[in-house]
C-alpha cells in the first residue's frame, strides 16, 4: 500500500505540472494537420517510467513505424516497446518486446520512428512503450526540457497511460491523447506476428504459450546475436540462417526441443566456420506445421 500511495502522489503531480504546459501548434509529420496541444512528461523519472499508447491495427494491416510529437531533441529513450493487446489494459513493461533502442527525435516537432520489420499482431491493436531516460525530468518545452511527448485534446490523439515503474498505470482523462501518427502496410509484409503477452496469477510461473521466434538481440550485431524462441509443445524443431538468396548459411539447432523458452546464439559464422560477409540474413524457425523467420543485419 505504501508503494502504491507513493506511487499515485508523483503521478498527480507530473499530470498537474505537464497539462498546464502552454499549447504547442504542429503539423504531422505526413504533412497532415494536426493541432498538438502541449507535451507531457514525468517528474521525477526512474528505471521504469514509461508511457503505453494504444494504436488499433486496421485488419490485413501491420505497423512498419510512426511519427510521434517529441519534447527535446537532446533526449535519449532507452528503448521502444511493442506488445499485442486489448484495450484499455496495457501490458507491463516486462511484458512487452524491445523493438528499437537509444531513439531520439526533434525538439518540439513530429519525429520518426522506423521498426526494423513490420509487426502484426492477433488482436485488435499494439501498444507502444517508450521508456523514459533516468533523470529526465520534464521541466520545460523544447530543448534542454527533458523527456516528454506531445498531447492532443481535440479527440485525434491515441489513448495513452504513465507508469513510474512499468506496471501500475495512470490512464490520460476525457479527450487527452498522445500525439502519435501510425504507419501501416500490409500485413504480408509483417515478419513478426505478436500474439498478445501470456499472464499467470500472481505467484504462479507462465505456461508454455505460443510458438514464437522473438526478436534477436543485438540486430544489427556483430560479432554475434542471441536468437531467442518459444515453443508451446515438445516436439522437433529446426533453426537456421538462410541469405538473401534462400541459401542456407548455418544449422543453428536441429532436434527435439522441450516446451517453453530456447536460447541460441550465431556467430556471424557458416556451416564450415568461415566468417560470413556483411549484410541482411535471415533465421528460420520451423516447428510441425509452424515456420516463423526473424530478419537479422550484421555489420562487420
Amino acid at each position: 500500500m505504501r508503494g502504491a500511495n507513493r506511487f499515485s502522489k508523483m503521478m498527480i503531480v507530473a499530470m498537474a505540472v505537464s497539462l498546464l504546459t502552454v499549447a504547442v501548434g504542429a503539423e504531422a509529420g505526413d504533412g497532415s494537420s494536426a493541432t498538438v496541444a502541449g507535451v507531457l512528461g514525468l517528474r521525477p523519472t526512474e528505471t521504469q517510467s514509461c508511457v503505453a499508447i494504444w494504436v488499433p491495427i486496421p485488419e490485413g494491416q501491420a505497423l512498419a513505424g510512426f511519427s510521434w510529437f517529441n519534447n527535446d531533441g537532446s533526449v535519449v529513450f532507452p528503448e521502444i516497446l511493442l506488445e499485442s493487446g486489448r484495450p484499455n489494459d496495457p501490458v507491463t513493461l516486462s511484458e512487452a518486446r524491445v523493438m528499437a533502442e537509444n531513439v531520439q527525435g526533434t525538439s518540439l516537432a513530429w519525429s520518426q520512428a522506423d521498426l526494423t520489420e513490420p509487426v502484426a499482431c492477433r488482436s485488435a491493436g499494439l501498444y507502444v512503450l517508450f521508456r523514459f531516460p533516468v533523470g529526465s525530468e520534464y521541466n520545460a518545452d523544447g530543448v534542454g526540457g527533458g523527456a516528454a511527448l506531445g498531447y492532443q485534446t481535440d479527440g485525434s490523439g491515441y489513448s495513452g497511460w504513465i507508469s513510474a515503474d512499468g506496471q501500475d498505470w495512470v490512464a490520460l482523462s476525457g479527450e487527452v491523447g498522445f500525439a502519435l501518427q501510425p504507419r501501416f502496410v500490409s500485413a504480408a509484409d509483417a515478419v513478426l506476428v505478436m500474439n498478445g503477452a501470456r499472464r499467470a496469477p500472481r505467484g504462479q510461473v507462465p505456461g508454455a504459450g505460443e510458438t514464437e521466434l522473438f526478436r534477436a538481440t543485438p540486430n544489427p550485431f556483430n560479432p554475434s546475436t542471441k536468437l531467442r524462441f518459444n515453443l508451446a509443445q515438445e516436439g522437433r524443431i529446426e533453426l537456421a540462417i538462410y541469405n538473401l538468396r534462400g541459401e542456407k548459411v548455418r544449422q543453428i539447432a536441429s532436434g527435439v526441443y522441450a516446451a517453453g523458452p530456447h536460447e541460441e546464439v550465431w556467430g556471424g559464422r557458416d556451416d564450415n566456420g568461415r566468417g560470413v560477409a556483411s549484410g541482411v540474413y535471415f533465421a528460420r524457425l520451423e516447428a510441425g506445421t509452424i515456420a516463423l523467420t526473424q530478419r537479422l543485419v550484421l555489420v562487420q
